[in-house]
């Protein structure tokens, strides 16, 4: 059962509200903790951010006192990815024309050529060009008769964004990123969220925290132990639509100094004469997925990476997922399939640190 103080619970649903994507909650185990978390919150990159510390006895440091900080960081991470900023990074290069180049910051080249590692990895299911895809989908088809009814989009449609994709067309060399082609564009938000939370980890360990977490809309990374000396424990929602985050929990993760991330396909689609068409889009293919896949939760070293490979693999079929993951030191994975309505069944990776 999950404990939440009034403040906890209202906070977790004002997150409901901001969160477009699969968000898991971390649990409040017991009343009797035998100390108070340091909680710090606020809001970032169109969602909302949590970070809970176990108090120190040997350092005496408040929430306010990093907050300043904290925020530093997410507003540079937001100037430089945020696809939603008029004024960022990657709005100007998605604006640009055919052959003219940008110097970006080196933060967003290291997110960058991580994407192209990840592309490699996976063999384009991960793929941060797929934008103008996304785009296509998110409108529909363009030539409908009501326009306030979204319709699918033709296949000709589907082709001509197509041409637009491909990761092995991003030019980067060094802070220098050429626009390879018109219409090219990026989108890290597959990978942004998780190296904001990785930024923040960074910037309360060093400040001399031992035992902490971090979470961006659902993208966690931890440090040490909770408040009752033992590994965080994080709850994966069970992919039901039409639930809150936290309302029903599927099972449970146990980690420590790792990081984790799930994304899922079941929250957010389109719907047409009764066909669901899912929001994530297969950059292979230029449409959506189609699988049995509800939803998909990575532990990695770091969250960047788990928030790639959680987003490849909801494109990537099981076995082919599993083999890659069984094959990646320090990797797991646990997808949760969907086998009828409201009847799920589960995979885990060899490794997966499952209650």
């Amino acid at each position: 059962m999950i404990n939440l103080v009034k403040r906890q619970h209202l906070f977790n649903l004002t997150k409901a509200r901001h969160l477009l994507g699969f968000l898991f909650l971390v649990w409040l185990v017991g009343c009797n903790q035998p100390k108070q978390y340091i909680e710090i919150y606020g809001e970032t990159m169109g969602t909302t951010y949590l970070i809970r510390i176990v108090p120190d006895s040997d350092l005496s440091i408040k929430g306010e006192m990093l907050k300043p900080g904290i925020d530093s960081i997410l507003s540079v991470v937001d100037r430089q990815m945020s696809t939603y900023r008029l004024d960022s990074e990657i709005s100007f290069f998605n604006k640009l024309r055919s052959g003219v180049s940008l110097i970006i910051s080196e933060g967003f080249a290291t997110v960058l050529n991580r994407a192209v590692y990840w592309g490699e990895k996976t063999q384009g299911a991960l793929d941060v060009t797929v934008l103008p895809s996304v785009l296509l989908w998110r409108s529909g088809k363009r030539d409908r008769e009501y326009l306030d009814q979204w319709e699918p989009p033709t296949d000709y449609e589907v082709e001509v964004e197509m041409v637009k994709v491909g990761y092995g067309k991003i030019n980067l060399n060094r802070s220098n990123l050429i626009k390879s082609h018109n219409g090219q564009m990026i989108d890290l938000n597959a990978i942004a969220k998780g190296w904001g939370v990785d930024q923040l980890f960074e910037y309360i360990r060093i400040v001399g925290m031992k035992n902490f977490m971090v979470e961006i809309g659902g993208e966690v990374r931890t440090l040490g132990k909770n408040n009752k000396g033992k590994n965080w424990q994080i709850g994966i929602d069970r992919p039901m639509f039409g639930t809150m985050p936290g309302e029903d929990i599927h099972t449970v993760v146990s980690v420590s100094n790792q990081a984790m991330a799930t994304s899922g396909n079941y929250r957010n689609f389109k719907e047409y004469y009764n066909v669901r068409y899912s929001h994530i889009i297969d950059p292979r293919t230029g449409r959506p997925t189609q699988s049995n896949i509800a939803s998909v939760t990575v532990v990695a070293p770091n969250c960047m990476d788990a928030d790639a490979l959680a987003t490849a693999l909801n494109v990537m079929e099981v076995e082919e997922g599993l083999e890659l993951v069984e094959s990646l030191d320090r990797f797991e994975a646990f997808w949760i399939i969907k086998e009828g309505e409201g009847q799920f069944k589960s995979m885990a990776s060899s490794g997966m640190p499952i209650k």
